[in-house]
């Protein structure tokens, strides 16, 4: 049992991505909310990601589904770019 030994089972999305011309339609929160779903399939108490700071319409989405923000990781993408960290809680 991983919990009594202190491990906490977390999902982590490394990659959601919507061409241009279907941004905005939904599809980006059909995306997470199927990403939300596996996890909690898994039984994962967390599910997390990052994302960029200046991907203001992704960071929207995330929030607008119960993400929330947890932290920046500077410097994080090859270009120096810092991330969010984002994170919903999945209470058992």
């Amino acid at each position: 049992n991983f919990k009594k030994l202190g491990f906490v089972k977390k999902g982590h999305v490394v990659s959601i991505a919507v061409t241009e011309e279907y941004r905005g339609k939904g599809f980006g929160s059909v995306l997470v909310n199927e990403a939300i779903k596996g996890v909690k399939i898994r039984q994962c108490a967390e599910m997390y990601l990052e994302v960029r700071c200046s991907n203001n319409d992704a960071v929207r989405l995330y929030e607008k589904l119960g993400i929330s923000l947890r932290q920046r990781l500077k410097t994080y993408y090859r270009d120096g770019e810092d991330a969010n960290l984002m994170a919903i809680d999945f209470a058992s």
